[in-house]
């Protein structure tokens, strides 16, 4: 019988060596080296990391299909065109670089072709504003109709895909209020309506999560200026406490070249209009590992828009070309007319209809471009028609799911036939 006790030192080292070259080989696999046959060594690559909106949609690599999404696979370090299809849904595309031992990530949220419509008002809308949480939307409905007033609309969706159904805060007669014809605000925490009668000089707050009875209304026009330095006050704190989070020369440049500064859902992305040039230094925080190998701008234009990413110290063009303001003319006055009297803050509804907005995502931007409502992702590519059918221009809003588009329309080919609201499916 063979004496395996003088061989134990052998098989200890070949254990050792067994052990040593598996956590080896695993460690390798695991960092996306792979064996090349040909030259008999281990080859660097890299992964891409497949998602998609919806699920099961097939990813392309330089025109050759792949895998489906939802997948990970190993790639030679280099450029790469990534398609991902699915039937019924608009394409996307980008070019990546895949870097050897970093993850690359491909998230693809797919528009469909033909979205479907629903209505969500049936007595006529007009004047929607969104809500500053964009949770809400506020509008009215004109005499003579017998729901004349004003309405709220939530948009956050609930169990089954049902939102709530709209709720009447204030009603219009013919005697006392139209409140049709007042210019609706809302408040920073998007709890109260400043219902605003400019040709009478009369201001009301509501609530917006009731009725607000008509006898118990009071005009505010005398209070208002506190209120309103209060609202400026509060917007102002919440936008400092998310610029504080921005390296300090990124601080410096939106305070001083920049206007229309917008955060994302999430605070790691802000959007903004250059007012004047600059150039945004590199490495403003650690680099850090897997960023984005879209094409940068660091150095701004005036009149561009761009988006910062704060957690990569990444700066992007987008795509969209705002409109140029029109000087407004000062009227001549002799020395015995008094200047006018500084009009009280107000939210600026106009902004929220001119400038892209952040989808809820915190990955995409949308905005009207002629007869369209466009999407693109927030280093610029990607722009995409997402809605191209009739609607009354400016007012485009999306749901917080992300899963709607809701936009005032009237489907008919009717001249006497009012709008709408209306939801448009975007998944």
């Amino acid at each position: 019988m063979p004496n395996f006790a003088k061989y134990r030192l052998q098989f200890f080292f070949a254990i050792l060596i067994f052990v040593v070259s598996g956590t080896f080989l695993a460690i390798k696999l695991a960092q996306g080296y792979r064996l090349d046959l040909s030259s008999k060594t281990f080859r660097p690559t890299g992964l891409l990391v497949t998602t998609s909106v919806p699920t099961g949609a097939q990813v392309f690599i330089d025109g050759e299909l792949k895998t489906a999404t939802n997948n990970t696979f190993s790639l030679p370090p280099g450029k790469y065109l990534v398609e991902i299809k699915k039937n019924g849904f608009l394409p996307w595309q980008k070019e990546l670089t895949i870097e050897k031992e970093l993850v690359a990530q491909a998230d693809a949220l797919l528009f469909p072709q033909v979205p479907d419509l629903k209505p969500l008002t049936f007595h006529e809308a007009e004047n929607p504003q969104f809500s500053p949480d964009s949770n809400k939307i506020v509008y009215s409905v004109p005499l003579p109709q017998p729901e004349a007033g004003l309405w709220v609309m939530d948009l956050t969706d609930f169990f089954f895909n049902i939102g709530r159904e709209p709720r009447q805060i204030s009603q219009s007669f013919p005697q006392t209020k139209d409140f049709g014809k007042a210019e609706c605000f809302w408040s920073p925490d998007s709890k109260q309506i400043l219902a605003s009668f400019n040709q009478t000089n009369e201001k009301y707050l509501l609530d917006s999560g009731q009725l607000n009875s008509t006898i118990s209304l009071t005009n505010v026009a005398l209070s208002w200026s506190a209120t309103a330095q209060s609202w400026q006050k509060e917007t102002q704190v919440r936008q400092e406490a998310k610029l504080k989070k921005l390296p300090e020369k990124m601080q410096e440049i939106l305070n001083t070249e920049a206007e229309k500064i917008t955060f994302s859902p999430d605070g790691t992305k802000v959007l903004y209009l250059a007012s004047g040039s600059a150039e945004i230094p590199e490495k403003l925080i650690p680099p850090v590992l897997a960023a984005s190998t879209q094409p940068e701008s660091r150095q701004l234009q005036t009149r561009k828009v761009y988006v910062y990413d704060l957690k990569e110290d990444k700066n992007f063009l987008i795509p969209f070309t705002p409109a140029i303001p029109s000087p407004t003319p000062k009227p001549l006055r002799s020395a015995k007319t008094p200047s006018p009297t500084p009009t009280p803050f107000l939210p600026d509804n106009d902004s929220q209809f001119t400038f892209p907005r952040w989808f809820p995502t915190s990955r995409h931007l949308y905005w009207i471009e002629g007869d369209k409502v466009v999407a693109c992702e927030y280093d610029g590519v990607n722009l995409t028609p997402i809605y191209a059918g009739p609607f009354v221009k400016p007012f485009v809003f999306v749901s917080p799911s992300g899963n709607r588009l809701v936009i005032l329309t009237k489907i008919t080919a009717d001249e006497e036939a009012k709008p709408n609201l209306y939801a448009v499916s975007l998944r």
